[in-house]
């Protein structure tokens, strides 16, 4: 994912989520069987502004154990393998309940982005954005960023900074520290593993940027 190995343990019923347009690739080392339910984002935007009202982001999930997606998946399967008997009503049903449980538990707000008149486009600025969020954990340059809506490298960094008021930088690290508070708060994962899910050198970096920006240590914040 995002250009980086993660090694997980699957068992029967282990569900993964992969958010949309997240670059991922899954290899076993044995002979597997397993179902992929592909969910519409417009779904899923239409399911979150029924029930929150406010956009949100998926968080990538792997090997977790959730009965209700687990039940949800195999009625969707059954009537599938049974030729949609039926019929299209229950189907859509299915996936509207799958889109709000996915919704529910494993969404988080989308910060609004403050759009100032100077600096980056509406446009720009969204597509700069969301390229960075797909790719916390990758070592993401200037130029990368600039090449990304045509722009040289020093004109980019002071319309970025004209149009969200911090650098480039400081928001990346921003957006880091927001992945970790995230799953941290899931409180089953090492905070060893968010620090490099999150795009951190280790978990020193982690915890030193953490601190930083918020005034605890990741650990003080995961027994909160």
């Amino acid at each position: 994912m995002d250009g980086k190995f993660k090694h997980y343990t699957h068992g029967n019923g282990r569900i993964d989520v992969i958010p949309a347009f997240l670059d991922h690739w899954t290899n076993w080392n044995r002979k597997v069987e397993f179902s992929v339910i592909a969910i519409s984002p417009t779904l899923i935007n239409q399911t979150t502004q029924e029930l929150m009202q406010r956009e949100i982001e998926l968080i990538p999930q792997f090997a977790i154990d959730d009965p209700v997606i687990q039940q949800l998946a195999h009625a969707l399967k059954l009537e599938i393998q049974t030729g949609c008997l039926s019929g299209r009503l229950y189907g859509e049903s299915l996936g509207t309940a799958l889109a709000a449980r996915l919704v529910q538990n494993y969404a988080v707000s989308k910060p609004s982005l403050k759009f100032k008149s100077s600096g980056l486009s509406r446009s720009q600025l969204e597509r700069v954005i969301d390229y960075m969020k797909a790719n916390l954990t990758q070592d993401l340059s200037i130029l990368d960023l600039a090449t990304l809506i045509k722009m040289s490298e020093s004109h980019f960094s002071r319309s970025f900074k004209q149009s969200v008021g911090i650098s480039p930088y400081q928001y990346l690290m921003q957006q880091r520290v927001e992945r970790a508070k995230q799953l941290l708060e899931q409180k089953s994962t090492a905070i060893s593993t968010i620090a490099l899910d999150c795009g951190f050198a280790n978990q020193t970096h982690l915890t030193k940027v953490f601190r930083q920006m918020t005034g605890v240590t990741p650990k003080a914040y995961q027994k909160q």
